[in-house]
């Protein structure tokens, strides 16, 4: 059963897609823009901008950029263009979305123009502002290479022109596979991924020789230190925190036995100061006294982290992915001596 509310809503809905179709049909049967174009095709660009306001107002951009473009194709009305930009932008192609944008902004219109492409004009200025920063920036540069080099980049399956190599250029969001060749046969391939408004630096090195196989390595900004590092050895990172720990837990028995030694050194004192175990208010002794069971407090304490630390890098060493070399790690004690010995 319906509620009003319900139906109000539906035929709200329902009533403002058949506004903005209203809307677009209209312009598409503006002389300023089909002077020159048949009747059988502005019929048919009016009905494929119909069906593509439809599509948009249900959640199908991909066909409702593909229908947008055809009718602006057939009538180049900036009210066409912007709603293509829109879908462009819903689909995430923000590289194209901002062409799309652009090309509304650049409609010429005379003073005598309709007010709707007026406003179309006026929408994209503002809309295009806030999706252009949001398009992230790739540079790609590929070791070695001179300028003799006969190049051939492509990406995502389309070439690149050889004034793009070494400088940023607007991609959109998301994967790109990214491969390299030489009239001379070296090769790389690589893969990169960008978030919206990110900023990478794709570095494809040459292999002589390569052949098809991925033999390029991709370094970005984001990726370069501890990503690539985890990348070579995924034990890398695992190994570190354990060399944390050792530092924590080394430091800690160091603490604890300077402390310790200057307890005992003020318990000696105390006892000398305080004839059968009883000092004075206010004496040396006295101070004696609270000296060690405060420096007695910290030596156990640094113990207790120094013992935790050590055994907690031991226990991250031993259970990190190995490398591709052999290693090992052991913990030893000796006669004023303590810590960890191994290879790595």
């Amino acid at each position: 059963m319906k509620t009003l509310g319900s139906d109000f809503r539906g035929r709200s809905s329902r009533g403002l897609t058949a506004c903005a179709a209203f809307a677009i049909a209209a312009s598409v049967s503006s002389t300023a823009f089909a002077e020159d174009v048949d009747d059988t095709t502005k019929n048919a660009a009016r009905e494929l901008a119909h069906r593509a306001t439809g599509a948009y107002d249900s959640g199908d951009f991909k066909t409702a950029q593909d229908l947008f473009h055809r009718a602006y194709t057939l009538v180049p009305a900036p009210t066409l263009s912007l709603r293509e930009a829109r879908a462009l932008e819903k689909l995430g192609r923000l590289v194209e979305s901002v062409e799309a944008y652009v090309r509304t902004v650049r409609t010429p219109l005379s003073a005598s123009a309709a007010d709707a492409y007026k406003q179309a004009v006026r929408q994209a200025q503002d809309e295009l502002t806030k999706v252009r920063p949001r398009v992230p920036q790739l540079r790609i540069v590929v070791e070695p290479a001179t300028p003799s080099d006969t190049l051939t980049v492509v990406m995502d399956g389309k070439p690149l022109q050889r004034a793009l190599i070494g400088v940023e250029m607007p991609v959109n969001p998301g994967a790109h596979e990214i491969s390299v060749s030489t009239s001379a046969g070296a090769r790389a391939r690589a893969r990169v991924t960008l978030r919206e408004s990110e900023t990478q630096v794709a570095t494809l090195r040459l292999e002589p020789g390569a052949g098809a196989a991925d033999s390029g390595r991709i370094l970005t900004d984001a990726s370069l230190g501890r990503d690539a590092m985890a990348e070579r050895d995924p034990g890398s990172m695992q190994r570190t925190w354990a060399y944390v720990g050792f530092g924590v837990g080394g430091a800690g028995l160091g603490t604890g036995v300077i402390t310790g030694l200057l307890a005992a050194n003020r318990h000696s004192s105390a006892q000398e100061s305080c004839p059968e175990g009883k000092c004075a208010p206010g004496s040396s002794g006295a101070k004696d006294v609270d000296a060690f069971r405060s420096l007695r407090t910290v030596s156990t304490v640094s113990y207790v982290l120094g013992v935790a630390g050590v055994g907690a890098g031991v226990t991250l060493m031993l259970t990190a992915p190995k490398p591709a070399h052999a290693s090992f790690v052991r913990p030893y004690v000796g006669a004023g001596r303590f810590g960890v010995q191994g290879r790595f």
